[in-house]
């Protein structure tokens, strides 16, 4: 039976530039949050917190905000230590107002991390959390108890009583650590008190065996899911309560990442945290790890993970501070440059500031950090730039799909795999799921999920897929959409198999081409497409090393009779675009796909990351490039879908120059050739 738990695709763009900011009393960011997380170690001790504040001094505009840690280890303190530590951050929050900033605190341990430090941990009269196996997470407290409560409201009310500007409650709100606390599997909290619980929402009693043998089905997920979104807003609830009975006016921001199993429901406790009037300032930090610079690819993996986090905030949040941790915080790790660029790109993604944590968590000077200061005093202009001209507007291009309810403990959303090498082409991504995109990057896992009649709503679309989605959506039991895909599995090659391009249009001037990714190094097999329907054309084909034909198709396009068009591609679908031809192959496709509305795509032959956002009514927007390679790239040509003649680009220095189109075609793209982006560094593009 198919799997009816997720609601029927909307293609209906939820979020307009700026739409509902005026309503909320909102306005667009004037320029970038910029905020440095400090922890215990620096704060705690007179001469490194006075070291701290005169190299901000020294580097004034690197940062408006100094936010403390509570603690530097991951499970949760006594009450009462709590209670000092706010005791001398309140004298330090008033010190940092003296120099001209703002100042607040990061709740590290609301449930609690992960094991560290356990002989200091809170006493055992708190309950603990356990997996599905009924193993305690000893560093994590559960929250759906009368014990817990009591002390948000006395750990919350000491953190508001400091004169703080804003509070921030950590990542550890989540479910991701519990599984890391506890040692076992099941990452929700399944002890006695939340089975009762649970059991009054499957309508019946449920034990923790039961549940273990259902974690395969949607509808228990759903439930499970709902409840633990459930428990975290009345937690929620009860922080703005409290903090907000103190003073009014303190800002209340929460951390997230990835949340497949808790779900996203990032706007129910965006407004929770608002309080019941929905009127108060709101802060999100959206997060993901990348902590060195070893594999620069982590960067704009973690771009991709924040954009999605971004997209499903409502508009009216407008602090959207990504985080920048270089964790465990030793200099070398990742460097300055890299480090600011990292802000930028999640900028690029849908931020609007960033949070730095880089600063040491060990009892040693500063000085090691100057050169750090220094270079995000350099390029704070260029975010401040980058937010004023990008907003809150939603990215806008291809749409890897994805749903915020699409997830469980052994089936995750293969999003990334869709997202991060078609995005490494330099062709622009979406990111909101319910956005009405023009082109759809489809997977077997999300298709997987849906109702017929919304399988099928799909394909009225640009669709590209790969040959595992290709065949549920043929598959006679579940979509037989045979007629909409015109192609269907021709059988496999496993060694040997090199791509060879025909001498279709969509290919142009690289037809005869080839792309050998080596089977016999990365074996993943070559998928040989049978067309089932008249109409579809090939624009690869399979040869040997011999040149001898293996496969007459490979990727081929196709017109479906719903006016939609397809592209199932067999030979490394998602990855490996790195020479020209393939570059160029994939960027026609998309714009085909997308009947000539993907709102722009770098044409050049590079390593160049897109982003563009939404137009207004008068048809200007903005977007940032960002050249991802060791070599500076010269004349970077990009293709914009546009009326205007010329574009307003500035560098990272924020050297402003005018480009004017080249050339335009009949499809009304027109070409732009930026005289130079120099090695990981990026271009912010303004079209007005």
């Amino acid at each position: 039976m198919k799997r009816n738990i997720l609601a029927t695709v909307g293609f209906c763009l939820t979020l307009c530039l700026f739409v509902g900011l005026s309503a909320q009393g909102k306005e667009p960011p004037k320029k970038a949050s910029i905020s440095f997380r400090v922890s215990e170690a620096v704060w705690s001790d007179d001469a490194r917190f006075n070291q701290m504040l005169e190299l901000f001094d020294r580097h004034p505009g690197a940062t408006d905000e100094i936010t403390f840690f509570t603690q530097t280890t991951h499970a949760p303190i006594a009450d009462e230590e709590l209670e000092r530590r706010c005791e001398i951050l309140k004298e330090r929050i008033a010190e940092v107002h003296k120099h001209g900033l703002r100042s607040g605190i990061n709740v590290l341990c609301t449930l609690g991390h992960h094991p560290e430090d356990m002989s200091r941990v809170i006493g055992p009269e708190y309950p603990r959390a356990q997996t599905i196996d009924g193993v305690v997470a000893q560093a994590t407290l559960c929250v759906n108890n009368d014990i817990f409560r009591d002390r948000i409201r006395r750990i919350y009310g000491a953190v508001a009583r400091t004169g703080a500007d804003y509070v921030w409650i950590d990542d550890d709100v989540r479910t991701g650590h519990w599984l890391e606390s506890a040692g076992n599997s099941g990452s929700l909290c399944f002890c006695d008190n939340c089975m009762e619980l649970l059991s009054e929402k499957f309508g019946k009693p449920t034990t923790r065996e039961e549940l273990r043998e259902k974690l395969g089905d949607p509808m228990t997920l759903a439930v499970i899911r709902q409840f633990t979104s459930d428990s975290f807003d009345k937690m929620f609830a009860l922080i703005e309560e409290v903090v907000r009975n103190v003073d009014p006016k303190i800002a209340l921001g929460f951390m997230t990442g990835e949340r497949y199993d808790e779900g996203y429901d990032f706007a129910r406790w965006a407004k929770t945290l608002e309080g019941p009037d929905g009127d108060k300032e709101v802060y999100w930090r959206p997060g993901g790890g990348f902590y060195d610079q070893y594999w620069m690819m982590g960067l704009f993996d973690k771009s991709q993970q924040i954009g999605r986090q971004v997209s499903l905030l409502p508009p009216e949040v407008t602090t959207v501070q990504s985080e920048i941790e270089n964790f465990p915080y030793q200099p070398l790790k990742k460097s300055a440059t890299i480090t600011t660029l990292e802000a930028v790109s999640h900028i690029a993604a849908g931020c609007t500031g960033a949070a730095f944590n880089v600063l040491t968590m060990n009892q040693e000077p500063l000085d090691e950090y100057e050169r750090f200061m220094t270079t995000v005093a350099k390029r704070r202009p260029f975010m401040d730039l980058a937010v004023r001209n990008l907003g809150r507007a939603p990215n806008v291009g291809v749409l890897p799909l994805w749903n915020k309810n699409d997830g469980n403990y052994t089936n995750r959303t293969p999003v990334q795999a869709l997202t991060a090498g078609i995005a490494e082409t330099g062709i622009p991504v979406a990111y909101d799921y319910t956005q009405d995109a023009d082109v759809l990057l489809l997977s077997r896992n999300y298709l997987d999920h849906l109702r017929p009649e919304d399988a099928k709503e799909l394909f009225k679309k640009g669709v590209y897929l790969d040959n595992d989605a290709l065949g549920l959506a043929n598959d006679p039991g579940t979509y037989a959409l045979n007629d909409l895909t015109g192609m269907e599995y021709g059988g496999m090659i496993t060694v040997d198999g090199i791509e060879k391009f025909t001498s279709h249009p969509l290919n142009g001037r690289f037809g005869e081409r080839t792309r050998d990714l080596r089977q016999s190094f990365w074996r993943d097999p070559i998928i040989a497409l049978h067309l089932t329907r008249p109409g579809v054309e090939i624009l690869s084909s399979c040869v040997d090393y011999g040149g001898e034909t293996q496969a007459d198709a490979i990727v081929g396009i196709f017109e479906n009779p719903l006016g939609g068009r397809v592209c199932v591609n067999g030979y490394y679908p998602w990855s490996n675009f790195y020479n020209y031809p393939k570059q160029s192959q994939m960027r026609a496709i998309m714009r085909w796909l997308s009947k000539d509305r993907l709102p722009g795509y770098v044409e050049s032959f590079g390593q160049i990351y897109l982003w563009l956002r939404k137009a207004d009514e008068n048809g200007r927007f903005a977007g940032i490039a960002i050249n991802a390679n060791y070599d500076g790239e010269e004349n970077v040509a990009i293709r914009l879908k546009t009326d205007k003649d010329a574009i307003t680009v500035y560098n990272y220095d924020c050297e402003k120059s005018v480009v004017k189109a080249s050339d335009a075609d009949e499809a009304g793209y027109k070409r732009f050739v930026i005289p130079e982006i120099k090695a990981w560094e990026p271009a912010l593009i303004v079209v007005e």
